[in-house]
C-alpha cells in the first residue's frame, strides 16, 4: 500500500504523531542546552553537597564542554578535584588539582589546590607497603608549599603533615633496621640505624636504636663500638629497660 492510498484521516494522524515527537525531542534538547554556565555550576555544587558525586561530575563535564571559556570553569575545575578527593579517588584528585595550578597559577585559591594535591599524595600512603613514593611526594609537596605560601591559612596543617611524613619515613627506616637485625644481617642493620640517628635524631625509638646498634656490634664482635653504644644508652636513660640490658652486656664484656 502506498502512502497516497492511505485514507486522509489516518495520514493526518501519522503526521501529527511525527510532529509531536519531533518537537518534544527538540524541546528536550533545547532545555538541556539552555542551562547557563552558572546554572550548571550551581547544580553540580548542589549534587555534590547531596552526595551525588557522579551526577555532579556529569554536570561539570557539561559545563566544561559547553562553556570552555567561561569564568565558571575555574570553580568547576576545583570542585571536580574536591569531589574526587572526597570520594577517596586520590590519583584523579591529584590530576585535577595539578590542572588547576597549571591553568590558574595566580588565582587566589591556588594555595588550596597545592595543599590538597599534597594531601592527596599523603592519603595514598599505604603503611603496610614498602613503597613510600606517595609519602615522599607528599613531603616534597608540603615543604614546597611552605616555601611558596608561608602566610597561607594552610601553612599550619601543612607543617603538621610534614612532621607526620617524617615520622612515617623514620619509622620505616627503624622497622627495616629491626628486620635486618632479626635476620642476622647486622651490617645492614647498623647502616639503617645510623641513618636513622643522622636523619631523624628526635625519633621516639632513638634509645632502642642505640641499644640495637650496640647489640649489632656485639654480635659482629666489635666490642669497643658495642660498649660505646651501651654506655650512651645508660647515659641517655639510666632507668630504662634498655639501660638495664646494656649494663648486663658491659658487665659481660668486662
Amino acid at each position: 500500500m502506498s502512502l497516497f492510498s492511505v485514507p486522509s484521516k489516518f495520514l493526518s494522524f501519522f503526521i501529527l504523531v511525527f510532529l509531536l515527537a519531533l518537537f518534544s525531542g527538540c524541546s528536550t534538547t533545547k532545555n538541556e542546552k539552555n542551562y547557563s554556565a552558572s546554572q550548571l555550576l550551581r547544580q553540580s555544587k548542589k549534587l555534590s553537597k547531596n552526595d551525588e558525586p557522579e551526577k555532579a561530575k556529569t554536570k561539570i563535564q557539561q559545563l566544561m564542554e559547553s562553556y570552555p571559556d567561561s569564568k565558571e570553569r575555574i570553580a568547576a575545575t576545583m570542585l571536580l578535584a574536591d569531589i574526587h578527593f572526597k570520594e577517596e579517588e586520590y590519583e584523579e584528585a591529584i590530576f585535577h588539582y595539578q590542572k588547576f595550578t597549571e591553568l590558574y597559577p595566580a588565582h587566589r585559591f591556588v594555595d588550596r589546590a597545592h595543599f590538597y594535591e599534597a594531601m592527596s599524595n599523603f592519603k595514598l600512603t599505604d603503611l603496610a607497603s614498602r613503597d613510600l613514593t606517595p609519602v615522599n611526594s607528599a613531603l616534597e609537596g608540603f615543604q614546597e608549599f611552605i616555601k611558596t605560601f608561608p602566610k597561607s591559612s594552610y601553612s599550619k596543617p601543612a607543617k603538621l603533615k610534614i612532621t607526620q611524613c617524617l615520622d612515617i619515613l623514620a619509622q620505616n627506616i627503624f622497622e627495616i633496621g629491626k628486620f635486618y637485625y632479626r635476620t642476622g644481617s647486622y651490617q645492614s642493620a647498623i647502616k639503617r640505624f645510623k641513618n636513622l640517628k643522622v636523619e631523624h635524631p628526635n625519633h621516639p625509638h632513638i634509645l632502642e636504636t642505640d641499644f640495637l646498634l650496640g647489640e649489632s656490634y656485639y654480635r659482629e664482635q666489635n666490642f669497643s663500638e658495642a660498649s660505646a653504644y651501651y654506655k650512651n644508652v645508660i647515659k641517655s636513660s639510666p632507668k630504662s629497660k634498655f639501660a638495664k640490658e646494656a649494663r648486663l652486656r658491659l658487665k659481660a664484656l668486662r
